[in-house]
Parts: C-alpha cells; sequence; structure tokens
C-alpha cells in the first residue's frame, strides 16, 4: 500500500517564499484550477482501474455493486 504524505512547509522552518508580482485573485484562480484539473485526472486514472483493484484500494464503484 503506498500512503503519500504532504509535509507543511511553514511548520518545518521552511523560508517563506517571495511574493509573485501577480494579483492574488488571479493566482488563486489559476491554482484552483491547475488543482481541480489534476483532482480530475486522478479520479479518471483511479476509475480507470479494474473494478477488483479499485475495490482493493478502498475507490467506491460506479456500478453500484
Amino acid at each position: 500500500m503506498t500512503t503519500i504524505t504532504y509535509l507543511d512547509q511553514r511548520r518545518l522552518g521552511a523560508p517563506s517564499k517571495p511574493r509573485n508580482t501577480r494579483p492574488e485573485p488571479a493566482m488563486s484562480l489559476f491554482e484552483r484550477a491547475a488543482a481541480a484539473w489534476n483532482r480530475r485526472k486522478t479520479e479518471r486514472m483511479l476509475e480507470g482501474l479494474p473494478q477488483e483493484i479499485r475495490k482493493d484500494i478502498g475507490w467506491p464503484t460506479t456500478t453500484g455493486k
């Protein structure tokens, strides 16, 4: 089984990143669109797996069985 853990860099004492010159709302919109695209791409990949594997990893089946 694979476990993915994301660490909060702010808690680890990492230096803060310099601010971009783009306005915050536009950057936020871009980041949200990129996150939604990545999330949908992952969902499509998981839905493409055989039903037995999806069941083993705990992904809900789409057939309702």
